[in-house]
Parts: structure tokens; sequence; C-alpha cells
């Protein structure tokens, strides 16, 4: 039997922002109700006719466990709309999309909105756990005696700090971050420094050559504090020069190493939603689809 056709109708995106500057205040489930909204405002789309919400998230914020039903009530989709949150680390936007049309292939749904969205900036900083069993034995302590005497047992490592950004490009199995796996593929491919500086910089020039047409599906953004409209992606460097990129430093093998800052994805803030829809969606969809989703694999 041939698998129901899955189409991608429609999509909008905030610009990307790189961690810690423009995008910074907001979080993902801030970041992820802008672009479902700006999907539905730009198309007018009534989200009483959504089947679901499926949203990519790796960070996972605390204050909103279930992320994507946080960020589509947000944007005003109804209640009545399931949502659910995947997570395939860097895949998890693409997860979102395949599970999309899992549910549309299976009769499950016909109008489904899909995407990611992650806050790289907000990621937490976690401490120790001997320094929660600190605070707790504190909280719990009752007596001012036997309070200040528990204070006492207090040692500065307990508050010691990590990223949890860190943590989460650090593979908890083989020990390895991104970058370091980065390097290993460069020793196992043959990648010299020089033919990764220059596919950087064709990445630069394409995006920036590209850029009017990108803004065609970025929604505006007015992060605070100025407020003032953000239409465009902070990542790609006009000015960046074969030379610069020559000048910056392994940032994960000092001695061997080839990969750098320079010739490297930026850590980003940013969120994308696309409407995804069966055969009968797309015969009623006024605009061409984006295109036809025929198969996916992991």
């Amino acid at each position: 039997m041939t698998a129901a056709a899955v189409w991608i109708l429609a999509g909008v995106r905030t610009p990307f922002a790189r961690a810690g500057t423009a995008l910074r205040r907001l979080g993902a489930v801030e970041l992820g109700a802008l672009a479902l909204d700006g999907l539905l405002a730009r198309h007018d789309f009534d989200p009483l006719r959504l089947d679901e919400v499926v949203l990519g998230n790796c960070a996972q914020p605390a204050e909103a466990a279930n992320v994507a039903r946080v960020a589509a009530l947000r944007a005003g989709i109804p209640e009545r709309v399931p949502a659910v949150t995947v997570n395939r680390n860097c895949g998890s936007g693409m997860e979102a999309v395949a599970v999309a049309a899992e549910r549309i292939r299976s009769g499950r749904a016909r109008w489904v909105l899909a995407g990611g969205m992650e806050s790289m900036s907000q990621a937490p900083l976690l401490f120790p756990p001997a320094g929660a069993a600190w605070l707790d034995r504190l909280a719990r302590t009752r007596g001012p005696w036997h309070r200040a005497a528990a204070a006492l047992r207090f040692r500065p490592a307990m508050l010691r700090p990590r990223s949890a950004l860190l943590d989460s490009l650090r593979d908890p199995v083989s020990g390895l971050s991104m970058g370091e796996t980065a390097e290993r593929l460069a020793r196992a491919f043959a990648l010299p420094r020089r033919r990764q500086d220059d596919y950087a910089l064709l990445s630069h020039r394409r995006a920036v050559a590209a850029a009017e047409r990108l803004r065609e599906e970025i929604v505006a953004v007015f992060p605070p504090p100025a407020c003032e409209a953000m239409v465009t992606d902070s990542g790609p460097r006009p000015e960046a020069t074969l030379e610069q990129l020559a000048r910056s430093r392994p940032r994960f093998d000092g001695r061997d190493g080839t990969v750098t800052a320079g010739n490297s994805c930026q850590i980003s803030d940013g969120a994308v939603a696309l409407l995804v829809g069966d055969e009968a969606a797309a015969r009623e969809w006024p605009l061409p689809p984006l295109g036809r989703l025929r198969a996916w694999a992991t």
C-alpha cells in the first residue's frame, strides 16, 4: 500500500542569534510562541483546525517541562489542541517533522504544526549534589543553634556551578564534546584545516548572498530591552576573510587541532514553525507547498 502523502505547506522562523546576544532574554517558550504565532498570523490560519503541535527542544527548560504545550498556549492555540515535545539532540526539529508525518500517515491528523526552538542563552547553571544536600539540610533544621551548626558545614565547593550547556554538548558515554568529535572526524577523513576554513568562508558568503531570500521566511522579533525590530540572522559575517579564519586558534586540541571558532557552527537562539498537512490539506492550501516529505531515517 502506498503511504499517504505528507506536505510541508508553510514555514516561518525567528532570526537566529548567537547565544548571549540579541535574543538572550527570550526563553524557549517565548521563541517557540513567536514562531507559531507568526505562522498562524502570516497565513490567517484558524488554530482550531489544528490536530496537534509537535516541537523539538533539547535544553528542556525546567519551568516548562512540556515546552511545546506552553509555547502553543502562549501563541493562542486553543487548549483542546494537544502538544508534545520531542528531543533527539541536534535533530529534535527534524524529529518533530517526522512525528507530524507519522501522525498524518496513520490518519490521526490532517494539520500539524511542527518545528523546534532553543534558547542556548538560558541554559542553567548546575550546582553539585553536595550543595543541594546542604541547602536542604539547612532548610529542615530548626532552632538558631542547630541552624548555625548546619550553616558552618558549608564549603565553597558546594556551590561551585557548572554550565548545563557545556554538559549537554558532551556525550556522557564517549566523554567527548561535539568539538572533540569534530577533531576526530577531521583526522579520520583527512580534512585539513585549510579545507575546513574554505568551507566555512563559502558558508558565510552563501548566507550573506541569500540574506534577502532568507528574510522572507523570518518573522520580526522585538527583543528586550531595546525592543527594536530584529529581522536578520546575526551569524553570517559579510566581512569574513580566509585570512581572518586562518588566525583563529584551535579550540579543542591545542597541539594538533584544526577545529576553531571560525570554522565551527555558533551556539544559537531561535525557533521555527512548519505547517504540515495531508494530501487533502495540500489541495485546499492556497499557495504552492514548500515540499513533500517522502521518507526519513534515523
